[in-house]
């Protein structure tokens, strides 16, 4: 199809000569373009160009106010514009627009090339969109391609299209995470960027990581913690510490390394927003935690594990609860049936994650979030 033809199927064109302060990105879309699963880990994905980054940045820019959040039930109807606008046709893109100096702020040609070739191939496959259609049925919906498709340069600028799955991705936020604009133009690598969106999702005291997690998870390969902290995370530190809203400290004690974030000046009212979600949510957080550490004598690592989860996705925890609620009801059920049959507290709480781990992908199954992407429920069970 020639660029004439696919103009003719785009639904919308977006372009933006306002650059916003913060930008969000989903949880989700973060997840999905950025990290492979491995067995049970998030991994980074292949390394890519500073400038892809940048121009990935530049679309959640140009889409920002046609972004929508919609709850775990919410019934958007935002997100069945969105089908109808661009699922009910047989084909329809989004075309975006934006300067080429936001990509290469010197408009070296070669580098915004490159940005730009590396995500029309980066994820060059066939996506899958469920929907419902006007008669409440499931349909399928297939659209090949990589993050972007067909990108072309004139005058300065650059436009390109983009297809429904990952249009969807962007602006559908269920859970979703703030990022500084000018973050990807301070940074060096793909993932010192990487990293410092990774420091968004840490709760306020900070995490501990070990050796291992910290090799697998960016692609390094450090012999020992203390080379890792001089040579991958000072340098990140020392970029954030001059150009960014957050830094962080870290520390080596024993087998572990600390990392705590921490604010350097605010980033505008998003921030107050996301603070004031985070104090609400706290209490019923705090509450359900300690209940279920006491009850199921959890250890310090589960107990890390479920805290990690809660903080990452905003939706996990009432997924989490919802679950559990059911699972302690089945046992109790069987035990009533059946005085042989084991209570709950009598089962490891890692086999015990099995079963809220169904529980969650039954629940999610039937969200509208489900429809976004089938497998974007949290998981519990991964192994510790």
């Amino acid at each position: 199809m020639n660029e004439e033809e696919k103009d003719n199927k785009v639904k919308e064109t977006f372009s933006s000569n306002k650059i916003a302060d913060k930008v969000k990105i989903s949880n989700e879309f973060y997840r999905d373009l950025f990290f492979h699963e491995d067995n049970g880990n998030f991994v980074v994905k292949e390394s890519m160009p500073i400038e892809a980054n940048r121009i990935i940045i530049n679309i959640l820019n140009t889409l920002r106010n046609k972004q929508f959040q919609y709850g775990v039930s919410d019934d958007s109807f935002q997100l069945d514009l969105f089908k109808k606008t661009y699922l009910e046709d047989d084909e329809s893109y989004a075309k975006i627009v934006m300067k080429s100096s936001d990509i290469s702020k010197s408009r070296n040609l070669e580098l915004t090339k490159k940005g730009l070739q590396f995500l029309v191939n980066y994820k060059q496959e066939w996506h899958t969109v469920k929907f419902f259609n006007s008669k409440g049925e499931v349909e399928k919906k297939q659209f090949y391609g990589g993050l972007i498709i067909d990108p072309t340069i004139y005058k300065g600028q650059v436009s390109f299209y983009i297809n429904p799955y990952w249009f969807k991705k962007i602006v559908a936020l269920a859970n979703y995470n703030y990022v500084l604009y000018s973050l990807v133009y301070s940074v060096k690598s793909h993932k010192q960027f990487l990293f410092a969106l990774w420091l968004n999702t840490l709760r306020e005291d900070g995490t501990k990581v070990t050796l291992e997690y910290m090799n697998r998870t960016w692609g390094i390969n450090y012999k020992d913690l203390r080379t890792l902290k001089k040579g991958f995370l000072d340098p990140i530190k020392k970029v954030l510490d001059k150009s960014s809203s957050f830094s962080f400290n870290s520390s080596v004690n024993g087998n572990y390394i600390g990392i705590t974030r921490y604010q350097l000046r605010s980033i505008g009212s998003g921030a107050a927003e996301s603070s004031n979600i985070a104090s609400q949510d706290d209490q019923f957080k705090l509450y359900k935690l300690s209940y279920i550490k006491k009850r199921h004598n959890l250890t310090k690592k589960e107990l890390e594990h479920l805290e990690k989860i809660f903080n990452i996705d905003f939706g996990a925890k009432f997924l989490f609860s919802s679950a559990y609620k059911n699972v302690v009801k089945k046992y109790n059920t069987a035990r009533r049936k059946d005085n042989n049959k084991p209570l709950i507290t009598d089962i490891p709480f890692s086999e015990l994650l099995d079963d809220i781990q169904e529980e969650v992908i039954s629940i999610y199954s039937v969200t509208k979030h489900a429809q976004i992407s089938p497998k974007g429920y949290p998981i519990f069970n991964a192994p510790l």
